[in-house]
């Protein structure tokens, strides 16, 4: 196999006193307690590792298979299915969760700023809901801990803006609906509450588990071509990746300010500078902050703490191939763009231009990467992307007719 003889090849050259491959040697497996990490600037960083079942909270319990995958034809997982897609769980019955996770654009939005309800406009990016069954923290602040707290947070927050009791007559009016909600909770005496629950099962079983990574860390040594393998190479070593994206997720799920450019969206379109503006607002910034700040501070919004200033959760890496642009405020539109930016050790840190501190994490350092071992880790990111996740768009049941009397 490729990779096989690759190692097999430094291992010659090493007996025999040759130069090693430029991609021989950079990472260094260290094994430890049974697992594999790898060890950069003294710190031992998780080894990557396939992706298996999702876990299933014991408070949203659902049918899975004899391997422990969710299965789609659970009642609530069809019931969560149809209301994916359905408008009435907003405010003015226009924006459903596929409004910002449209299935071809990779189940997130292919524009650098999500939207939002009608009349609003976000100030984030979309991110794919694909495999976001395994995350423990959710949105680029990580402000919610499972899916069955995400759901509400977006469709009554600013993408959504739904009102409980309005959305509940929109669901209960529906005799179809009805029927659903019994059929997977036993009643439906509380739509709204089981809704979140039906969605977060649905959501559960839109995983990504057989890229050619994924089948690479499984043993198939040919699932990864030799471009790819000296990528992982630079990516367990000298570009530094595994620091960050880590373990089964691809991610170590915590926050950092890479010095990433600002949007210009925020500052040349005036609705959008008016939704960040009132977000900013809302989350309760001190007044030298709401006056000062000209980009997403990010945990900040969570802690107040300055040390928390422009940072935000590690980006998982699966399924990316079909989300670009990327990072939270959409800034890059491509994987080049990505690594060329860590190449440079990162951009300038904003948070130090705007308040005199900075926040930037010194982990980013000039990588000093060429063109070709650029390429090689771009093939190797493009390996975290399996077949395209695609579902039947369902035909939405209505009201029935009113009757005219007269």
């Amino acid at each position: 196999m490729i990779s096989t003889a690759l190692r097999l090849l430094a291992v010659a050259a090493m007996a025999l006193g040759l130069a090693l491959p430029a991609w021989a040697g950079t990472a260094k497996p260290v094994q430890k307690d049974g697992k594999t990490y790898f060890e950069i600037d003294g710190e031992l960083f998780p080894a990557l590792e396939p992706l298996g079942p999702p876990p299933i909270p014991k408070d949203n319990p659902q049918g899975v298979d004899a391997d422990g995958w969710p299965l789609k034809n659970d009642p609530k997982v069809k019931l969560g299915h149809f209301l994916f897609f359905e408008p009435a769980l907003s405010g003015d019955g226009s924006v459903s969760c596929q409004t910002c996770h449209v299935q071809g654009a990779g189940w997130a939005l292919n524009s650098a700023i999500s939207r939002s309800y009608p009349g609003q406009s976000h100030w984030r990016n979309s991110q794919s809901v694909v495999n976001a069954a395994y995350m423990s923290k959710l949105f680029w602040d990580g402000h919610t801990a499972s899916l069955e707290t995400q759901a509400p947070s977006a469709a009554k927050g600013l993408a959504g803006n739904g009102k409980q009791d309005m959305m509940t007559a929109r669901l209960t009016v529906v005799p179809e609906y009805v029927e659903m909600f019994e059929a997977a909770f036993g009643s439906a005496n509380n739509p709204i509450h089981d809704a979140w629950r039906a969605l977060s099962a649905f959501q559960r079983t839109l995983t990504s588990t057989d890229s050619p990574v994924d089948r690479y860390l499984r043993g198939e040594e040919d699932a990864l071509d030799e471009a790819q393998v000296r990528g992982m190479d630079l990516f367990n070593g000298k570009a530094r990746c595994i620091m960050c994206h880590n373990g089964k997720l691809a991610s170590d799920e915590k926050f950092y300010n890479l010095g990433l450019p600002r949007q210009p969206l925020f500052s040349n379109i005036a609705k959008n500078q008016i939704g960040f503006r009132s977000q900013n607002y809302g989350a309760g910034l001190p007044e030298e902050m709401f006056r000062k700040t000209k980009s997403d501070l990010g945990l900040y919004h969570r802690t107040h703490n300055h040390e928390d200033a422009g940072l935000f959760r590690t980006q998982p890496l699966r399924f990316i191939e079909y989300t670009p642009p990327y990072y939270h405020n959409g800034v890059m539109d491509d994987l080049f763009e990505v690594v060329e930016f860590y190449n440079q050790g990162g951009g300038e840190d904003y948070i130090l231009k705007d308040f005199g501190y900075s926040t930037k994490t010194d982990r980013l350092k000039e990588l000093n990467l060429s063109d070709d071992e650029m390429d090689d880790l771009v093939a190797f990111l493009e390996g975290f992307s399996g077949p395209e996740i695609l579902v039947q768009i369902p035909l939405l049941p209505k009201p029935p007719e009113r009757v005219s009397t007269k």
